[in-house]
């Protein structure tokens, strides 16, 4: 027979698959229920869909692996197959009236079914000498597992001491990037930022100008008018550089060639250089040359200078110097603050990474009898870590380290002996003394094989027998009544002060 299968989805239901089994024109309609879709889930929904299959003239079957499914499908008659290939491979069996399965009208008796398959109670458990034997084989056994597991014990020993010392040469540089037994470290840099100010009085002096000279400018008539010569009319000279004056007041020249007058007259700028000679202002600015001629019949005088105090380049250059070996002063402490406990400095290696700001006030070109500088820099230095010292003077205090002996905890002293020195290829040296106590080793299993199971007065007597002690072993037991040293190992804490 031809069998059509439909593949329903995880949101069908009832009605959408009346629908798709109506489209279907075979003999046989099989039913394919995805997995872990809750569909078609009751009785009735499938007694629906057998009814509606009886109706196309159809024989309907169904693919699942739902349980549930398989037992409803199994009351109604339905035909039910694991998967789709043997649904198609296997034969169907013939439609048959829903079968009706036995279901108890009333709920059973549990407490009777219970009763009814329990066992009789052995006779013994009814003598009262049984029972108290029984009873106290429990209570001893409680007894041996709590007095087993729950005494401790604290066990403290003061093994014997000693010391250890050693001097060797530490040697650090930028190239060595590990710790290693030839005395190698690897070299840290740290920086701080100081912003200082310093004055000095300056050395040098110069000339500038004080008071203007004055004189009187004598001019002659090249015209046969009269010439208006207003004030400020610019007289100078022909030499180099050229030296001007300017009349102070206005003068009125009369008509005909060869009239003159007398014009006072002062220096345009102030100095020494504008007392001039006779004859020296023969020169005049603006229209009037072509009118007039001038000169000055007398000498012109009053012109000043004076001293003044300038900075020079050596006033820069030592300032300069004395500020930054103050800043370098300071920076040698402010470096060592920014370093831990135990860190050594290099001294030498101090310099100035980067001179963020420098200020002179006055300015270079300016006069001043004080001359003041701001430096800002960042100055850095090497060092080397403390814990790198230690870990160095750690590594090699244990190539030499006694037999039996182990190193104490905190025990170790490290002291620079010399002042690190930085030689022409860049690797510091500097010498090291270390110090470290030691105490003979003690093993925890063997002291709580010793002292396990006995007194403590006992266990202390074999302890001193048996270790390197310096003082009486104290023994404390938990709870305090308890005679004994645990027998369970793990109940046995062995403290050796470390």
């Amino acid at each position: 027979m031809k069998t059509q299968a439909i593949q329903l989805e995880s949101y069908d239901d009832v009605i959408s698959v009346r629908d798709k089994m109506s489209w279907a024109k075979t003999d046989r309609i099989l039913l394919v229920i995805p997995r872990r879709a809750h569909i078609l889930a009751r009785t009735l929904d499938l007694r629906l869909l057998k009814r509606h299959a009886t109706l196309v003239g159809a024989q309907l079957a169904i693919v699942t692996r739902d349980a549930h499914l398989h037992l409803v499908a199994k009351e109604l008659g339905i035909p039910v197959f694991s998967r789709l290939s043997s649904a198609k491979r296997k034969d169907w069996p013939e439609a048959r009236p829903p079968q009706k399965i036995y279901r108890p009208s009333e709920r059973p008796n549990l407490r009777q079914m219970r009763r009814d398959i329990s066992l009789p109670e052995a006779s013994w458990r009814d003598r009262p000498v049984y029972r108290f034997l029984f009873f106290t084989l429990a209570v001893l056994a409680t007894l041996v597992v709590v007095l087993t597991f729950v005494p401790s014990a604290i066990i403290q020993l003061a093994p014997s001491t000693g010391f250890q010392s050693l001097a060797f040469t530490a040697n650090a540089s930028s190239d060595f990037s590990t710790i290693n037994l030839a005395g190698n470290l690897p070299v840290h840099s740290t920086s701080v930022i100081v912003e200082r100010t310093r004055s000095a009085p300056t050395t040098g002096s110069i000339a500038t100008p004080n008071s203007r000279a004055t004189g009187s400018a004598h001019f002659r008539n090249l015209t046969t008018g009269a010439v208006n010569i207003p004030a400020g009319t610019v007289i100078s000279t022909q030499t180099q550089p050229t030296i001007r004056f300017a009349t102070t007041t206005g003068a009125q020249l009369a008509a005909g060639v060869g009239k003159t007058v007398d014009v006072s007259v002062q220096a345009v700028e102030a100095g020494s250089n504008g007392n001039l000679p006779i004859d020296a202002l023969v020169a005049m600015e603006g229209d009037l040359g072509a009118s007039l001629a001038v000169t000055n019949s007398q000498p012109t005088t009053g012109g000043s200078d004076k001293l003044v105090a300038v900075q020079t380049e050596s006033d820069r250059a030592a300032l300069h110097a004395a500020l930054l070996a103050d800043i370098l002063g300071e920076c040698k402490t402010d470096l060592k603050q920014t370093l831990l406990p135990g860190d050594v400095y290099f001294p030498d290696s101090l310099v100035v990474s980067e001179i963020i700001d420098e200020t002179y006030f006055p300015a270079e070109d300016q006069t001043g009898e004080t001359l003041s500088l701001t430096l800002r820099l960042q100055c850095q230095a090497q060092y080397v870590m403390g814990k790198d010292v230690n870990t160095l003077t750690g590594m090699l205090l244990n190539v030499n380290l006694p037999d039996d002996y182990v190193p104490v905890s905190g025990g170790l002293t490290v002291v620079p002996a010399s002042v690190p020195v930085t030689d022409i290829e860049g690797i510091t040296h500097w010498d090291v003394q270390a110090l470290r106590s030691l105490q003979v080793r003690m093993d925890p299993l063997m002291v709580e094989q010793i002292s396990m199971g006995h007194r403590p007065v006992v266990a202390v007597q074999l302890l001193k027998r048996s270790l390197q002690l310096v003082g009486t072993p104290v023994i404390q037991l938990k709870p305090s009544w308890w005679p004994w040293v645990p027998l369970i190992p793990f109940r046995i804490t062995v403290s050796t002060g470390q």
